[in-house]
């Protein structure tokens, strides 16, 4: 009897201490999201309107993903995640550096590191225009995303620095379209801009005749594509009796073509070796090399300034004597003279000698290479486009 006293009172102390286990345990208190090894998308990686990652070790179903910047904080749309991974639609306005934070169970952990949307306005569907269009022209651009208040803007490597052309830009069924103005010739980039908001779309084509009066001079040359050419300056530069330069050992050649396309390359070597020779003679530091004059030339039309002549190659030069008598009609004729181009004469030659083309020809082509200092002949810078 005594016995099954202890038996039940042990049972009950055991039932006691099971039942206190069972009350006492602690509920789970929730923590921020632990979250390392993150790794942000790089900005070409980001399109505002798209879908963009966030990489790294702890990222669980259900959390939420926020983009804070010095204005607001706005939720963002998850589109999948896993534990090494979130991704999410960018916001359309976005664009700048964010900071980004993810919430699980009403509890944020900011990630270390920003986010970065590139300032762009995004046109799906884009189609430029083929071929290329005649000055003045109206350009259409097919796609999806333009809006009223677009502006495009042209640019190009031979416009002076710094030079954008303005564009207002029409709404269209399938894009846009714009009005080529005047002032924008040959090989243009062209940009979209909304507000802070820009992008390049691509490059267009703008036709070029020869005689035409652009870019600080005359056209008087113009490649088959019709978008590249070279400019003459109105007007001879120093007098009609100038030397080409010093007059040198073959060692001082500098080695330059005669060909179309050279005339920019060949003034810039002669340049760099003229400096060098200043530095150990005093026969040329009071006066200038032919080549100088054309490398220092600063033309001004209108608003802008040109200032990338150069000294034509023996070629360059020649297309440029097959078009005199046009050029006169321009009020750029060239007076009857020998002219220098930037080619050194062939061979050993090359040091002492530069070829000339000469203008007393009504039309025969005659062309040498000549003493660089003997000789004392006129000068016309070119530039390229």
């Amino acid at each position: 009897m005594r016995m099954l006293s202890y038996c039940g009172l042990l049972y009950c102390c055991l039932f006691f201490l099971w039942g206190c286990q069972k009350d006492d345990a602690p509920t789970p208190v929730p923590i921020a999201p632990i979250l390392k090894e993150i790794v942000f998308p790089g900005i070409n990686d980001v399109m505002p309107g798209r879908e963009a990652s966030i990489r790294g070790k702890g990222f669980d179903q259900g959390d939420r993903l926020f983009l804070e910047n010095e204005t607001a904080m706005t939720e963002v749309q998850v589109t999948s995640v896993n534990n090494q991974e979130i991704r999410f639609l960018v916001p359309e306005e976005a664009g700048g550096a964010y900071t980004v934070t993810v919430e699980r169970h009403e509890l944020q952990t900011t990630l270390d590191g920003e986010l970065l949307v590139p300032l762009v306005v995004v046109i799906d569907d884009l189609v430029m225009p083929a071929g290329t269009s005649p000055a003045g022209s109206v350009i259409a651009i097919g796609g999806a995303g333009f809006q009223q208040g677009d502006e495009i803007q042209l640019t190009a490597p031979f416009y002076p620095a710094g030079k954008i052309i303005s564009v207002p830009v029409t709404l269209t069924d399938n894009g846009m379209e714009f009005l080529l103005p005047t002032a924008a010739y040959g090989q243009n980039t062209v940009t979209i801009v909304r507000g802070q908001r820009r992008s390049t779309l691509g490059t267009i084509g703008i036709e070029v005749t020869v005689g035409a009066e652009i870019g600080g001079g005359i056209v008087y040359y113009v490649e088959s594509n019709k978008i590249h050419g070279y400019i003459v300056h109105k007007e001879n530069l120093g007098t009609a009796t100038e030397s080409f330069g010093p007059g040198l050992a073959l060692s001082g050649a500098v080695g330059t073509s005669r060909s179309m396309g050279s005339g920019k390359s060949n003034t810039a070597k002669l340049v760099t070796k003229m400096a060098a020779f200043r530095q150990n003679n005093n026969s040329w530091n009071t006066k200038k090399a032919a080549f100088e004059l054309c490398d220092e030339l600063t033309v001004g039309a209108g608003n802008d300034s040109y200032a990338d002549w150069f000294l034509p190659s023996q070629e360059e030069l020649i297309e440029l004597f097959k078009v005199k008598d046009m050029l006169w009609s321009k009020g750029a004729g060239l007076p009857a003279n020998n002219y220098w181009s930037s080619s050194e004469g062939d061979g050993d030659a090359a040091g002492w000698s530069a070829f000339y083309v000469n203008f007393y020809e009504p039309v025969n082509i005659v062309s040498g290479f000549v003493d660089k200092e003997g000789w004392k002949i006129g000068i016309r810078p070119v530039r390229y486009f």
